[in-house]
């Protein structure tokens, strides 16, 4: 398990012209009422929206308080840093993530600026945690990468292509992650190549179902201590699906291991206890 450096990699591959991002000077400002707005670079303030759109390079202040009644789209190309610094943001809606997009949801003690106790010490928002709700569906349509880590999805959770595409390895490090999330609907990654892929820690009410992925670290398709209500079903991951370093430094020995309401299937029965 990674402790996430997806935000510096972000930047040097932008600066490179690997990674598009449009960015502009105009970001969200505060907002009394409920208004639509378009973020094309900057902070996204406090305040309640009756939709976002990040068409550029934006983020999420530290301690900031997003409610839109809406959805939150993320337009191709650009790039949402919500994960860096916690916050509180509600989604009425639906998110989606269009092809090329970078999508960084929830700052927690495993992931972001909230990091805790990790190799490379403590993160400067250490202790704290983001609290984020999407009251619908998150869907991630061939994206540069996404990070969600300790929020709740009360619909599903869809991925399907994308990645970073897996080079540069170890120097780049380009993670796609489920940490710590509840998702009460179903999770579904399929055709994705990139450097770094787990689901951790996670709460899936439905089914999880997990194809065609493809990563570069050989610590990658880590599937670890989650709790799923129905079926897990793993095909043609590689590396295969593993528990990886995630338990490193855990003296409890049954901690890696999953709890599944039905079946696990294909590539993932290991994560069933002995």
């Amino acid at each position: 398990m990674k402790i996430s450096t997806r935000l510096g990699s972000l930047m040097a591959l932008a600066a490179a012209g690997t990674l598009a991002v449009p960015v502009g000077m105009a970001s969200a400002a505060p907002s009394s009422g409920s208004t639509a707005v378009t973020c094309t670079g900057g902070e996204i303030a406090s305040g309640t929206y009756s939709s976002v759109t990040i068409a550029g390079n934006c983020s999420v202040p530290a301690h900031a308080t997003v409610m839109i009644t809406g959805n939150l789209n993320v337009l191709s190309g650009a790039r949402l840093d919500a994960d860096s610094a916690p916050s509180t943001i509600t989604v009425g809606h639906n998110v989606t993530a269009a092809p090329g997009s970078s999508t960084g949801l929830g700052c927690t003690a495993a992931h972001g600026g909230c990091t805790s106790g990790g190799p490379d010490g403590n993160g400067p928002y250490a202790g704290e945690m983001s609290n984020i709700l999407i009251k619908g569906n998150a869907s991630f349509d061939h994206v540069f990468n996404a990070a969600l880590n300790g929020i709740t999805v009360n619909g599903n959770v869809t991925s399907v292509g994308g990645g970073g595409g897996g080079g540069g390895f170890p120097e780049v490090f380009i993670p796609f992650s489920v940490k710590d999330d509840t998702i009460h609907g179903n999770l579904s990654v399929s055709g994705l190549t990139s450097t770094w892929f787990g689901v951790i820690r996670s709460t899936i009410d439905g089914n999880v179902a997990l194809s065609n992925i493809w990563m570069s670290d050989p610590d990658g398709n880590e599937i670890v201590h989650d709790t799923i209500g129905k079926n897990l079903i793993c095909t043609n991951m590689s590396p295969a699906p593993q528990f990886g370093d995630a338990d490193d430094g855990i003296p409890d020995p049954s901690y890696p291991y999953s709890t599944v309401g039905r079946n696990a299937l294909g590539q993932c029965g290991f994560v069933l206890a002995p």
